[in-house]
């Protein structure tokens, strides 16, 4: 059975009035690199002068990995425990790449919230978020949707 931290982020505590700011993540060149090499080996992730000669100052860590980072960042927000299931993404954008010693933080608000209709004890929300570096430089845009417990069916679920 799932414990359920109180202090998680529950459909009802969803408002639209505010930034949420992560903590700080950190790109390492071995990480890019090593990221690159095992799921998006493009040239312009390992390898400097392919980087340069696309027009890059040097290597870029790929957008996939800076989903991941984006997604690892969304765990600050105490989302993990409420959050069902994810539906998707949509309008997701590169704006400019991450780079070896970049230093980024999540910006995240919620945009839409609605009581599931198949399944009311449940709600639907999107959030959008930005991964900025910290001189607030925008290198990603995406929304998000997913399925969030409300905290009375979490309290009906304890009481079973």
């Amino acid at each position: 059975m799932t414990d359920f931290n109180s202090a998680a982020t529950y459909f009802e505590d969803i408002s639209f009035d505010e930034v949420q700011v992560s903590s700080t993540y950190s790109f390492r060149r071995d990480e890019v690199i090593a990221f690159a090499r095992q799921w998006d080996p493009l040239p312009v992730h390992l390898d400097d002068e392919a980087a340069r000669a696309a027009g890059f100052e040097g290597i870029t860590a790929s957008g996939t990995h800076m989903l991941a980072v984006k997604q690892r960042l969304l765990h600050d927000f105490n989302l993990g425990v409420s959050v069902i299931t994810s539906f998707g993404s949509d309008d997701t954008r590169y704006h400019a790449p991450a780079r070896p010693g970049d230093s980024v933080r999540l910006h995240f608000r919620w945009v839409d919230k609605r009581l599931s209709k198949s399944r009311p004890s449940v709600g639907i929300a999107r959030h959008f978020s930005e991964l900025r570096r910290t001189d607030g430089l925008l290198l990603l845009s995406i929304t998000d949707t997913i399925m969030i417990r409300c905290r009375e069916a979490v309290g009906a679920e304890k009481a079973d």
